[in-house]
């Protein structure tokens, strides 16, 4: 008996967890992505795309958490779910269907924000030179870019902006570290040393 009550407990506070009609797992089948997550497949020229080609390419997505509307995914695609240098999705599902709130590419980083919605930054390498942070934020309606930051990479490094480099210089020239410098000045200033 004392068996019974225990299974009839855990039972009403499971039911209890969800609300009618959810799991207590969200979950974000094939079948209900948005189409320009499916058709980005086929226009994706990039060596991670080739997977894509010749057949129907799968998906891959986490849930992220709960929205005043419903439920925020992260998804991408399986040959790239490292998600350093592909392109991921971040998709919300509500009782109308899905929608795309922001497509990133590069490398991304997701912190808690006041609102269900996380900011999002990402980190795309354009050069071997330079590399561009962008921050988005939820604006109550979309996600909207908040912060964008060029930095430049000296040797497989970040100095920074230009005049965060402009102090990397400087302090790399106090520790005799001329090297250094000359490619700071080089690279960031356009300065040539002889």
């Amino acid at each position: 008996m004392q068996l019974n009550l225990s299974a009839m407990v855990f039972a009403l506070v499971a039911f209890g967890w969800t609300a009618a009609g959810e799991t207590s797992d969200p979950i974000l089948v094939a079948g209900e992505l948005p189409l320009d997550v499916i058709r980005d497949c086929a226009v994706d020229t990039s060596s991670t795309a080739q997977a894509c080609y010749g057949k129907e390419a799968e998906y891959t997505n986490r849930w992220i958490g709960r929205t005043g509307k419903g439920d925020l995914f992260l998804v991408m695609r399986v040959p790239c779910t490292d998600g350093n240098g592909c392109r991921a999705w971040f998709v919300e599902k509500t009782d109308k269907g899905t929608s795309t709130l922001l497509a990133v590419d590069g490398q991304f980083r997701l912190y808690k924000s006041a609102s269900a919605y996380p900011v999002i930054q990402t980190r795309t390498t354009l050069s071997s030179v330079h590399s561009a942070y962008n921050r988005f934020e939820w604006t109550g309606e979309r996600y909207a870019r908040t912060e964008s930051k060029l930095v430049y990479q000296i040797d497989g490094s970040e100095c920074g902006t230009r005049a965060e480099c402009r102090q990397a210089a400087r302090a790399a020239m106090q520790q005799e570290n001329v090297d250094r410098t000359v490619k700071i000045w080089e690279s960031v200033h356009g300065v040539s040393w002889i």
